[in-house]
């Protein structure tokens, strides 16, 4: 296995706690938080005012625009914008716009100017990446990043990092996650002093675009069996509507009734949706990834796990938790973990990185846990007073 060592980027003496920042990338956004001497971790606001700097880009004003200008053509404008080049680091596929031609390394880097912008420049800063990036794409991660003059201190893959990172840790954690480019699922075994991933499952087409485009699909054809007419006939309205999911998902996982409005040129429809509409349109969907999810955790591990981690995307996905509560062992616990979850965990690395407590190499198979004992992590099955979305876990990273 190729691994590559971050002592070759980090010359200087780096102390814990001073500067330190904690990336969280994946194929759909990147998150960041700071850690100075004497203040709490806190959010860093990479597209103010939001946390989050979706990884896209948008060519539509003829140069390219980091962020959410690219989720804002992503149905009206979808040959003006790119997405989902993580996973293609390094390779020759190219999106062109016009006259203009950009490699996946090309867009990476572009975000990461963005990146360097909206942040000052750290003394160090310590990375969590998807499990699906093979330790090439991880160095080209590394060098784009000490490009953009961002000095990496190490990494890990986002099932260790959150283990690692957290003193509540059950024995077997099946860790669920999307983006982009794949719903995810990752079996980690934590025993004596370490944590070892023992399995992973990537499935492309599970990525929570294909999950937004049934729902965008259904609603526009519940639109057209209530008055005759099809959103996706406007390209305004289309993108329109789909700018509207997002907010139903967060609202519709909290039990919340939702009304999504459609509005064209000369007509216009309003729909009001319910958690089991919404369920009901990515039944398929949930079927696809239940089924791999089963077969990851009978083939990784000798028994079920102790829990399952939800990452904040992967819970909003409708009918997911519900349909794990149903098909996993009644011993395993259900947890939602907060959004800012990844980026957490990797500023909590950083200081056991400064004191040299982990190797400076790209940790995707094993990572040390701290000494000390484990605290127990306690699950709520079901809010009796709620739907299953309510499922919360009772520990912080």
């Amino acid at each position: 296995m190729g691994w590559f060592n971050w002592s070759r980027k980090v010359t200087d003496e780096i102390r814990a706690g001073v500067g330190t920042l904690g990336v969280d990338l994946n194929a759909a956004r990147l998150r960041a938080m700071a850690s100075e001497t004497g203040r709490p971790p806190r959010a860093v606001l990479l597209d103010d005012p939001h946390a989050e700097l979706p990884v896209a880009v948008s060519l539509e004003r003829g140069v390219p625009d980091v962020g959410r200008p690219a989720r804002a053509i992503a149905r009206r404008l979808p040959h003006l914008a790119a997405f989902d080049f993580l996973n293609d680091l390094g390779q020759p596929r190219e999106w062109r716009f016009g006259k203009q031609s950009f490699t996946a390394n090309d867009l990476l880097g572009l975000v990461f100017e963005q990146f360097h912008a909206a942040c000052p420049r750290p003394d160090q800063l310590t990375l969590v990446l998807p499990a699906y990036l093979s330790s090439a794409k991880v160095t080209v991660v590394a060098n784009l990043l000490s490009k953009a003059k961002f000095p990496v201190r190490g990494s890990a893959v986002l099932p260790l990092a959150l283990l690692a990172a957290t003193d509540g840790r059950p024995p077997l954690t099946l860790i669920v996650d999307v983006d982009d480019h794949a719903f995810t699922g990752a079996v980690v075994q934590c025993e004596s002093n370490q944590a070892r991933l023992l399995g992973t499952t990537t499935q492309p087409r599970l990525n929570q675009r294909v999950w937004k485009e049934r729902i965008l699909n259904a609603l526009a054809d519940r639109c057209v069996r209530t008055c005759r007419r099809d959103p996706r006939d406007s390209a305004v309205a289309e993108q329109a509507l789909y700018e509207q999911i997002d907010d139903a998902l967060d609202r519709l996982r909290q039990g919340q009734k939702v009304t999504l409005n459609i509005r064209s040129t000369h007509w216009y429809q309003d729909m009001a949706q319910q958690t089991e509409d919404f369920d009901g349109y990515c039944a398929a969907l949930v079927k696809q990834a239940i089924a791999n999810l089963l077969d990851l955790a009978q083939t990784a591990a000798p028994e079920p796990p102790h829990a399952v981690w939800l990452t904040h995307d992967v819970a909003r996905l409708p009918g997911l938790i519900a349909a794990l509560n149903e098909n996993m062992a009644e011993r395993t616990g259900l947890a939602v973990l907060p959004a800012d979850a990844g980026a957490r965990a990797a500023v909590t690395l950083a200081a056991r990185w400064a004191r040299d407590e982990l190797p400076r190499t790209h940790l995707d198979g094993t990572v040390l846990l701290p000494e000390g004992p484990a605290r127990e992590a306690r699950y709520s099955r079901r809010d009796a007073n709620g739907p299953p979305a309510t499922y919360r876990a009772y520990f912080d990273n």
